[in-house]
Formats: structure tokens, C-alpha cells, sequence
């Protein structure tokens, strides 16, 4: 009798261990699900974070060279001008850079600034945007700056 009541607590321990040890290998995997998961969901965001950099960036460089040369805006007036990449003109060949486009466009006119003779001078209302994508990804971020050239009648 004593040696059946001692396999039956040793079953029961075994049972019992096998258990916990069930117990802990389920929530192991589940651990480790939850780091993959959030290590996508870091990595998209960074990747979002990259393009808006870009498109955001690129904003500001074409605003600077649009003021220095003006006869690019008198040109928008026609047509919407697709202009040349500054941040990174090469990206579209490789699909692990950020490929990216900027336009500019005309929107209208509009009274010139507080300061401004309105028989002299008139606003002309543009945007630029600029629209950035990181290859197959599905990053994508598109930014738009809207400002108002002054020039004379």
C-alpha cells in the first residue's frame, strides 16, 4: 500500500510540474509574441518618422530656393510645376530610399500684407507639396506648405 500511495504522489507531482511547465512555456510564447508586435509597431513608426522628415525637410528647401528665384513662381501661374528634389533626388532608383516629389502650385490672388500700397503691389497665393513614400514599405507622408508672394502690378 505504501508504495501505491507513493507513485500516486509522484504522479501527482509530475502531473502538477508538467502543468507549470505548460503554463510557462504558453506564456514564454506569448511574451515573445507581444515583443515581435511591438517591435513592428516600432519600426513602422520610425519608418513613418523618416518620410515626414523628408517631405517636411524638402518643404523648406524649396520654399528657399523659390523666394531666390521668383521666375519659377510667375511660371506656376500657367500650369502646376513639378519641382526638382533637393533632400534626396536619387531615392526613386532604390526601393530602400525614400523616393519623394514636390510641386508647386498656384492657388490665387490675394491682397498684398498690412504695409503693402494695394495699387502697386498684389499677393499670389501658392503651395508646395511634397509627398514622400519609403519604397515597398507603405510609408508614406505628404506635407504642404501654403505662402504668399508679393510682387509688383
Amino acid at each position: 500500500m505504501g508504495h501505491i500511495q507513493k507513485t500516486r504522489q509522484q504522479g501527482a507531482i509530475m502531473l502538477m510540474t508538467m502543468i507549470i511547465m505548460l503554463v510557462m512555456l504558453f506564456s514564454g510564447l506569448f511574451v515573445m509574441e507581444m515583443a515581435i508586435v511591438e517591435e513592428m509597431a516600432v519600426s513602422n513608426e520610425q519608418r513613418r518618422l523618416q518620410v515626414y522628415q523628408v517631405a517636411y525637410s524638402e518643404l523648406d528647401a524649396q520654399y528657399e530656393s523659390l523666394i531666390a528665384n521668383s521666375s519659377v513662381l510667375l511660371d506656376a501661374t500657367a500650369a502646376d510645376v513639378n519641382l526638382t528634389i533637393f533632400q534626396n533626388p536619387t531615392g526613386c532608383s532604390d526601393p530602400t530610399q525614400v523616393c519623394q516629389t514636390a510641386t508647386l502650385r498656384y492657388i490665387g490672388e490675394a491682397p498684398p500684407p498690412p504695409g503693402y500700397s494695394l495699387g502697386k503691389f498684389i499677393g499670389l497665393m501658392f503651395e508646395i507639396d511634397s509627398v514622400a513614400t519609403l519604397g515597398t514599405t507603405g510609408a508614406r507622408s505628404s506635407q504642404t506648405l501654403g505662402f504668399t508672394y508679393v510682387t509688383s502690378l
